[in-house]
C-alpha cells in the first residue's frame, strides 16, 4: 500500500525499493524495512508498520527494530513515550565485558571443575572462589556446547573431570551430558530455579535425569527439593544446603555496598526525604514487574490517606512485555522507570537509594535481588508463598499474597508506616551472616567432600 502511494505521488524510485524489500525474508527484510521507514518523509509506511507490529516483542528482535523505526516517526501527544519505547525495542550496541575464557588452562593443579558462567558474575566469583583450596581447578566455559567440549577433551586426556550446572538443561541436553560422562567423572547441580517457570518458557527440563546422576546437589534454600517435587532426596547424603552469599567484600562485585542512602539519592537526583520502594536489575518475564505496576496503580488511588511513596523500576527490559511496561509506567505519577543497562556500580547506587526492595516474581527458588537488598541494608517485600522467609529475618520482611496486587499494595503501605530502622538493622545482620568469605569456604568443603568420595 505504501508503494502504491509512492507511485501515485510520482516517487517511483522509493516505490521500487519497497517492492524489493517486500520480496526479502529474515533479518535483511527487517533491517531494510526499518531503514526505509527512517528515510521516508511520507507517514504512510511508518503508520502501516506500526499497526502491523502491535504485539508483544522482545527488545532487539527483527520485528522489534521495525516497530522501533515506526514509533520513532510518530508525533503528537504520545511522542515522548513512543520515543522511549523505540529506544528500548531497538537498543544501541553497548560494549560488554569480555566473556569468560573458553580454552582450558595450560595446567590443571587439581581436578578440573567445569562450570558454565562468566567470571564477571559476582555470584559465580564468590561461590567458586575457594574451590582451588580443596583441590578443584575451575574451568569456565560458555553454554552447553562448551561443557561438552571441555568434558570430552578432559576425558580424552585421561582426566577425571567434574561438571557443575547452575541451570536446568533441556531433557535432550541432559540425556546427552549424562551419556557423555564417564563413570569416574562426576556431576553436581545447583538448583537456582523452579523446573517450570516463566523464564524457562514452560519447557520440560531434564531435572530428574540430572538429579539422578549428580554426585552432589547444592541447595540455596532448604525447601528447594520439596518445591521441585523431589522430597525423597531430602535426606540423601549427596544433598547439601549452603545459602546464597551476600554481595560484600572483594568478590562481591562493584556494588560498593553498604552505601549511604542520602549520597545515593543525591547522585540520582532524588529527594533525600522520600519513601521509596522498587526493583533493581535486568527485567525478565520471570520477575513479573507488571504485578508491581498493578500495585503502584492501587497505591496511587489511595493518595491522600498517607504520604505517597515512589516506586522505582531500574534496569534493562529483557521481556516481551517491554512496551506495555513502559506505557503503563508512564501513565502513573508514582512510578519511575529507568531502562538503562546498569553495571554493578550503578546498580549499587540505585538499590542503596531505596527504603525497601520488592520481589514481585512469579514462583521462584532463589533471588539474588533479595541478597543484594540485604547487602544494602534494606528490608524486603516478598510473597509469603516464596522462599523469602528462609532467607530474610522476620524483622526485615513484609509479606504479601503471591500474585495479588492489592495485597502487595497493602504491604508497601504497611512498610511506609512502620519504624524502618529496626528492619534495616535486621537486614544488615542477615547479610553479615552469609558473608561471601564464609559461604565460599563452606561451599568448597561440602562440594569437595562429595566429589572426592564419589
Amino acid at each position: 500500500m505504501a508503494a502504491v502511494s509512492d507511485i501515485s505521488r510520482g516517487q517511483l524510485s522509493h516505490a521500487k525499493s519497497l517492492f524489493s524489500i517486500a520480496n526479502q525474508r529474515g533479518p535483511l527484510f527487517a533491517s531494510r524495512l526499518a531503514d526505509a521507514i527512517q528515510r521516508t518523509s511520507h507517514p504512510l509506511l511508518g503508520h502501516l508498520a506500526e499497526r502491523a507490529t502491535r504485539t508483544n516483542l522482545l527488545p532487539g528482535g527483527e520485528l522489534a527494530r521495525v516497530r522501533a523505526a515506526a514509533l520513532s516517526k510518530r508525533t503528537g501527544a504520545t511522542y515522548a513515550v513512543d520515543a522511549k519505547v523505540a529506544l528500548v525495542l531497538a537498543p544501541q550496541q553497548q560494549s560488554r565485558r569480555p566473556a569468560a575464557p573458553f580454552e582450558p588452562p595450560h595446567s590443571i593443579a587439581g581436578r578440573r571443575y567445569i562450570v558454565v558462567g562468566s567470571i564477571s558474575n559476582p555470584y559465580v566469583q564468590i561461590i567458586n572462589s575457594q574451590l582451588e583450596s580443596v583441590g578443584l581447578t575451575v574451568h569456565y566455559v560458555s553454554g552447553f556446547s562448551g561443557v561438552l567440549d571441555a568434558l570430552i577433551k578432559a576425558q580424552s586426556a585421561g582426566e577425571t573431570p567434574h561438571v557443575h550446572l547452575d541451570t536446568w538443561l533441556t531433557r535432550s541436553d541432559a540425556a546427552e551430558l549424562v551419556a557423555t560422562l564417564q563413570p569416574s567423572s562426576t556431576l553436581s547441580v545447583t538448583a537456582h530455579d523452579l523446573e517450570q517457570n516463566q523464564s524457562l518458557q514452560q519447557r520440560s527440563t531434564g531435572a530428574s535425569l540430572l538429579l539422578a546422576r549428580a554426585n552432589a546437589i547444592h541447595l540455596l534454600t532448604a525447601s528447594t527439593l520439596t518445591r521441585l517435587g523431589f522430597e525423597r532426596l531430602a535426606i540423601d547424603p549427596r544433598v547439601f544446603h549452603v545459602p546464597h552469599p551476600s554481595y560484600y567484600g572483594r568478590l562481591g562485585g562493584s556494588y560498593g555496598l553498604p552505601k549511604d542512602r542520602k549520597s545515593a539519592r543525591r547522585q540520582l537526583g532524588r529527594s533525600a526525604e522520600e519513601f521509596s520502594v522498587g526493583l533493581v536489575g535486568q527485567i525478565s518475564d520471570r520477575k513479573n514487574v507488571e504485578l508491581l505496576i498493578d500495585a503502584a496503580e492501587i497505591v496511587h488511588k489511595m493518595q491522600g490517606k498517607f504520604s505517597q511513596p515512589n516506586i522505582y523500576i531500574s534496569g534493562s527490559l529483557r521481556t516481551m512485555f517491554a512496551e506495555r511496561i513502559i506505557r503503563r509506567s508512564s501513565a502513573l505519577p508514582n512510578v519511575v522507570l529507568a531502562t538503562d543497562n546498569l553495571d554493578d556500580e550503578a546498580a549499587g547506587i540505585h538499590v542503596a537509594a531505596l527504603n525497601a526492595a520488592v520481589v514481585p516474581y512469579h514462583g521462584y527458588l532463589n533471588s539474588g535481588w533479595t541478597l543484594l537488598a540485604l547487602s544494602a541494608g534494606i528490608p524486603v517485600i516478598a510473597s509469603r508463598e516464596s522462599t523469602a522467609r528462609e532467607v530474610v529475618p522476620a524483622d526485615a520482611l513484609v509479606e504479601y499474597t503471591e500474585g495479588d496486587a492489592y495485597s502487595l499494595a497493602q504491604a508497601i503501605v504497611e512498610l511506609g508506616r512502620c519504624d524502618r530502622s529496626a528492619a534495616e538493622r535486621a537486614a544488615r545482620i542477615a547479610a553479615d551472616q552469609v558473608h561471601p568469605d564464609s559461604i565460599a569456604r563452606l561451599y568448597a568443603d561440602e562440594m569437595a567432600a562429595r566429589i572426592f568420595h564419589a
